[in-house]
């Protein structure tokens, strides 16, 4: 069948749980001019462009400069440019590109993971998140802690919140402040069990993520991505989060990535399982299609 990666979603009913579909997600989704690129390197393309071969999902990492949120990959800046002449990238450069993309494309949804990663206690991140950049565009995003249908993300950004916040603020609430994922445990041993991470949100929703991100790539694959992917099953109520990078090694992750995508691209997807969420390194459109695919019975 012929797949346009930039509409897919218009092909699913309204009704369908946003979170059950197969969706393709985009690891530190802002790396493409990033300081050390081949420690820290993770995406080729721009935010716009990746929404356009298919990515519904992406894993922002912030840290807080005054009311501003500045682009990050763990201790390093990432730009919007290769000679980085406009400076450090901001929040609003992401959601400039989000925002064409969904007024473009009134039928998609955009999974927007946030996280602080500067200091995982800093509940400034999501103040400057929800006062500097999301008031005033309330419309455009989806930000009560539960998991929603197709039919109510469409057109909007869809907030998983990956960090503390106040809990003195009355202004937040179980309304505006996105899916409470600030009980996430990093997973930086090697091996291969994932984690179940239960959200407390207005649903109870329960997400089993997978993010074993210190293996070298033959053994992240035979070790630990290929056995997930072998133990999922139908969808039982529990939401799967499947990150396929790994910085383990001294390849990079550009070199470690190349090895997972071949093994990935060569495994065989059981329509009759759901596979959840799934980030990605360097992803390329057959990619993102093969995975896209997986949603069509």
């Amino acid at each position: 069948m012929k797949l346009n990666l930039k509409k897919w979603m218009a092909d699913f009913d309204n009704n369908e749980n946003l979170f059950e579909l197969t969706i393709p997600g985009s690891h530190d989704c802002v790396t493409q001019f990033v300081q050390f690129p081949h420690h820290f390197q993770t995406q080729s393309q721009n935010i716009y462009e990746q929404l356009n071969i298919g990515i519904r999902a992406l894993d922002i990492r912030v840290e807080s400069k005054g009311e501003r949120l500045k682009m990050v990959h763990g201790v390093v800046k990432a730009f919007c440019t290769a000679n980085r002449s406009g400076g450090q990238m901001d929040l609003e450069n992401v959601l400039d590109h989000c925002y064409k993309f969904l007024e473009e494309n009134p039928s998609e949804a955009i999974i927007f993971q946030f996280k602080n990663d500067s200091n995982s206690e800093n509940e400034k991140c999501f103040d400057n998140l929800f006062y500097t950049y999301i008031k005033g565009n309330e419309s455009k995003w989806f930000t009560e802690n539960r998991v929603p249908n197709l039919g109510e993300s469409r057109g909007k950004i869809v907030l998983i919140r990956r960090c503390k916040m106040r809990t003195d603020n009355k202004e937040f609430t179980d309304d505006n402040t996105g899916i409470d994922f600030s009980r996430w445990v990093e997973q930086r041993t090697a091996e291969p069990h994932a984690l179940t991470l239960e959200t407390k949100s207005k649903d109870n929703a329960v997400f089993i993520i997978q993010d074993r991100f210190k293996y070298k790539p033959v053994e992240r694959w035979n070790e630990c991505l290929k056995p997930f992917l072998d133990s999922m099953g139908e969808f039982d109520g529990r939401y799967v989060i499947n990150y396929t990078s790994t910085a383990g090694g001294s390849k990079g992750p550009r070199k470690n990535s190349k090895i997972i995508n071949e093994y990935f691209m060569g495994y065989q997807l059981d329509k009759s399982k759901y596979y959840g969420t799934i980030y990605l390194d360097f992803p390329f459109p057959e990619l993102t299609e093969k995975i896209i695919l997986h949603n069509y019975k």
